[in-house]
């Protein structure tokens, strides 16, 4: 089974790069800003400038990590309660650079569902697919860890695997794919083999001109 998106969605990883993080990342997001449709676009943004969703209150900014405590003694936490007080409604999780125990990613979808906080959930092989689709996160990301920040895309290297991950997804929850994306194709192949979307991280950021490759990602809105 396939699933049809008229646009693709797409996640961008701001990571901890250096022209992501601080002041630099104003700059990156002015320049995102311009775009003439932010429809299906996320930045996801290092926890210290979260806070920059209230000066661009017309980007989709989400988190990069959320833990499943609300307030409390619970020092150093990124709570969903202090993230959606400042306007941001959703976060990665588990992604491959700050991976969690099952319990915790367990705890944690569940209790976004209750706060209505949505979850990007990444995870690494089709056996993870298969046990945390169930939990109906808004997205599973699927990102080979092998291939993350290569030249080679996931939709050539495993176009089979992305296409089961999409009949184990089976509409329930939303499916992204990772790693090595580069161009539209990367996108439109993703997409035909049942994905709504793409994560990307260096293939945007680290781009001599990130608002022309994300604007060629998005192709024509």
């Amino acid at each position: 089974m396939k699933y049809c998106y008229m646009e693709p969605d797409i996640l961008i990883n701001f990571k901890h790069y250096e022209n992501a993080v601080g002041y630099n990342v104003e700059k990156l997001l002015q320049d995102f800003e311009s775009l003439d449709s932010q429809n299906g676009v996320y930045y996801c943004l290092s926890p210290l400038d979260l806070r920059l969703q209230r000066e661009f209150p017309d980007l989709k900014i989400y988190g990069q990590h959320v833990d499943s405590n609300g307030f409390g003694a619970f020092t150093g936490s990124i709570s969903m309660e202090s993230m959606k007080g400042i306007g941001i409604n959703g976060s990665l999780l588990n992604h491959s650079e700050r991976r969690i125990p099952s319990v915790e990613i367990n705890k944690t979808v569940k209790r976004s569902l209750d706060m209505d906080f949505k979850i990007v959930l990444c995870v690494e092989n089709l056996d993870e697919v298969k046990k945390y689709s169930v939990l109906e996160p808004e997205y599973i990301a699927y990102e080979p860890p092998e291939l993350i920040g290569g030249d080679i895309s996931v939709s050539s290297a495993k176009p089979d695997i992305i296409e089961k991950a999409a009949k184990i997804c089976d509409g329930k929850t939303k499916l992204l794919v990772g790693a090595g994306v580069k161009n539209r194709h990367d996108v439109e192949t993703s997409m035909d083999l049942g994905a709504a979307g793409v994560l990307i991280a260096s293939g945007i950021i680290r781009n001599a001109k990130p608002i022309n490759m994300l604007v060629s990602l998005m192709g024509n809105r």
